[in-house]
């Protein structure tokens, strides 16, 4: 059973949190804080957010305590995470799942924070939003209206949001296989998905819309990852099957992202279901948010993914 958390209203306060990777810009966090409060949204820093440990945001006791601490807070509505990294995995053995289904709230990230979405929606059933950050993207300058508006859309509005596609995002999508599947979405990070594998966290994948991203992997890690969802018999079990944008680092961007598309296609295109690829969400500018078990439409004949209930309540 879903356990919607409840939406985020004007006056709101958000606390901001780092579970993972320490935070690398300061002046990054500041403009992603001012941004919010120009929304008339408060902001609650974590007494820790700005602690370094190597690559990590401070101890895991500082980083977890910070977690409950925000879940705990009566005035905040939803916790942000900085950024990525590493380090989320290392807080699940401590997580208090009772005081989350106690306190559900609204929590947002991506990328490394996988690790999270997986443990407190499998072992609570709250909906986690996998969307922008407050370092690498509602800190940046470039800030896309689009992955604001994605966002805010979801996260305020009780009701199905429709499409995560927008006019202003840079074309791209492409179709593998055609085809439509409708079922809860399940979106993570590539790799940290293929962490939780064998544990207890590791997520349901029957029925669902997959939505994986990755970035600055090469093609044979990512061909080595679905392989391992391959023979775990997880990728068989997917109802559809969506891509994000995986950006690279590479010199060569293009020649990059044509390569790991092939391995897409080589691995993918055999499960005789709907795969779309190049959808905005993950590692990139435009990054759609998407709410974690609620049910979606992925059409991937023409090109679309439709959130199909409401994500807060």
């Amino acid at each position: 059973m879903l356990l919607r958390p409840p939406r985020l209203e004007p006056g709101d306060t958000i606390g901001l949190v780092a579970p993972a990777g320490p935070v690398r810009s300061r002046e990054n966090i500041e403009r992603a804080i001012a941004r919010l409060e120009e929304l008339d949204y408060r902001v609650l820093p974590a007494p820790h957010l700005f602690h370094n440990n190597g690559y990590l945001a401070g101890s895991d006791r500082q980083r977890l305590a910070d977690l409950h601490r925000l879940f705990r807070h009566p005035r905040v509505k939803a916790i942000l995470c900085a950024r990525g990294g590493y380090g989320s995995a290392r807080l699940i053995p401590g997580l208090d799942f009772d005081l989350v289904r106690a306190h559900p709230k609204i929590f947002i990230g991506y990328s490394d924070l996988t690790a999270l979405h997986a443990a407190l929606h499998t072992r609570t059933g709250l909906v986690t939003f996998h969307g922008p950050m407050a370092e690498p993207d509602l800190g940046r300058r470039d800030l896309p209206a689009f992955t604001l508006q994605s966002l805010l859309q979801v996260l305020t509005q009780p009701r199905a949001p429709g499409s995560i596609l927008h006019p202003t995002q840079p074309a791209g999508i492409r179709t593998l296989r055609k085809g439509r599947a409708t079922g809860p979405l399940l979106p993570a990070n590539l790799s940290l998905l293929v962490s939780t594998l064998g544990t207890p966290y590791q997520p349901d994948f029957r029925n669902r819309i997959l939505c994986l991203e990755e970035v600055g992997e090469p093609p044979y890690r990512i061909d080595r990852m679905l392989t391992q969802l391959l023979h775990a018999g997880l990728l068989q079990q997917a109802a559809g099957i969506a891509i994000g944008r995986c950006e690279t680092p590479d010199s060569d961007p293009e020649a990059a992202r044509a390569a790991i598309e092939q391995v897409w296609e080589e691995r993918l295109r055999p499960l005789r279901k709907p795969v779309l690829i190049g959808l905005p969400f993950g590692h990139t500018r435009f990054n759609a948010t998407l709410p974690w078990g609620v049910r979606a439409e992925l059409d991937a004949t023409h090109g679309d993914l439709r959130i199909v209930e409401p994500a807060v309540s």
